[in-house]
């Protein structure tokens, strides 16, 4: 069982607003603090663009389901941080310039490099302001926490929920392969063409004939490739970094980490789990192109012990216990609290309304669309992580 740390500010992830508007455009008030429409449209246009920027233009509009959707979970989180801001001023909860810093540091870490950092704030345009904006209040989060008294889980605690949940801590038969990609997927070289193709001067039949050629260019080079490999399978790395089509691993030398079979799609697993450890695998197939696999290590299924995950587990469990402390108060300041929807499109029975107006105009969309395509990456190391 793999643990992630559970985010305690997972409420309070974007900037707070300011407490006294001189708009006199309000649309929300929370007991005695107001949102202004160019607060609220501001950075809720900031998240609309981040989360649905590669989603279908039809799915972008202000009257689509997805966009209404997105809309109802933004106004209860303007409520909720409204709601703790407020809770902050009461309990007179403030952070310094140093937990900024030092939190900022911390965050910077995760990300590997501060560029790396940089780039996801300019990608989300979060500017310097507000993301010392945001620390501020994580840090105040965080502080509000602790001042609510959540307990440690005990030892008693984890044991009972190791015996109770021993499932999760299963893990299956692993390899870890490296691979070199060659793009031979039709609908993908079919684009690629397409898009080179700027003045439009191939004909339909014309992209096919090149599809085709381009096809049998790639799966003949892919059985050179693999001869190269064969000769010299201390070069794979090396042959990976030149020839692999797989933007996730070509420059890590096509290394994948240990996978699982229902982590990588079939060819590449069956390949893979019945190939011995140091051996190379004939050239395999499967949607995404061809495949030249090496395992190069393996390791049985198991059970984690509970010596193993014990010190997770309680941390998992310490962090579940703060969430839910949290939320209870959250929960009690909105019993308490005096919501007035200005704007009355923001309410939640209008929004309900506009949601299920929305909704036949958005399955009318799928079905047109048809079963979403694959878009699934040569492999998800995610997908049976357990939380």
């Amino acid at each position: 069982m793999k643990f992630t740390k559970m985010a305690l500010t997972f409420l309070c992830c974007v900037m707070f607003f300011c407490g006294c508007a001189k708009d006199s455009d309000i649309v929300l008030k929370i007991n005695d603090k107001s949102i202004t429409r160019a607060e609220f449209n501001d950075d809720f246009n900031r998240i609309k663009n981040a989360q649905l920027k590669n989603a279908p233009k039809e799915l972008q509009k202000d009257d689509s389901y997805a966009v209404i959707a997105l809309k109802d979970r933004f106004v209860n989180d303007v409520i909720v941080r409204s709601l703790l801001e407020q809770e902050f001023e009461k309990r007179k909860i403030e952070a310094s310039e140093k937990e900024i810093k030092d939190k900022k540091a911390q965050i910077v870490a995760q990300f590997g490099s501060q560029e790396q950092f940089n780039n996801v704030l300019k990608e989300n345009q979060i500017s310097e302001q507000r993301l010392n904006s945001d620390l501020a209040n994580e840090v105040k989060v965080a502080k509000l926490i602790e001042s609510l008294g959540a307990k440690e889980a005990t030892n008693a605690e984890v044991e009972k929920y190791y015996k109770q949940n021993k499932d999760q801590f299963f893990v299956p038969e692993r390899v870890r392969a490296s691979h070199i990609l060659f793009d031979t997927n039709p609908e993908s070289l079919r684009r690629k063409i397409t898009e080179a193709d700027k003045e439009a001067k191939l004909s339909s039949a014309e992209i096919d004939k090149k599809v085709k050629e381009e096809i049998a260019r790639k799966e003949k080079l892919a059985q050179e490739v693999r001869q190269k490999a064969l000769k010299n399978p201390k070069s794979f790395a090396e042959l990976a970094r030149q020839y692999s089509e797989d933007p996730g691993s070509a420059q890590n030398g096509g290394d994948l980490g240990f996978v699982t079979r229902t982590q990588v799609v079939k060819e590449f697993g069956d390949a893979a789990f019945g190939q011995k450890v140091g051996s190379i695998s004939p050239v395999v197939k499967s949607q995404f192109g061809e495949h030249i696999i090496l395992v190069v290590d393996k390791a049985k299924a198991t059970t984690q012990s509970l010596a193993t995950v014990k010190n997770d587990l309680k941390t998992y469990l310490t962090e579940q216990k703060k969430v839910q402390a949290l939320q209870n108060l959250i929960n009690g300041l909105k019993q308490n609290a005096k919501i007035e929807y200005v704007d009355l499109s923001l309410s939640p029975d209008n929004i309900k309304k506009q949601l299920e107006e929305a909704l036949p105009k958005q399955l009318d969309f799928q079905k047109k669309q048809g079963a979403p395509k694959s878009k699934m990456k040569i492999l998800d190391k995610t997908k049976n992580d357990k939380k």
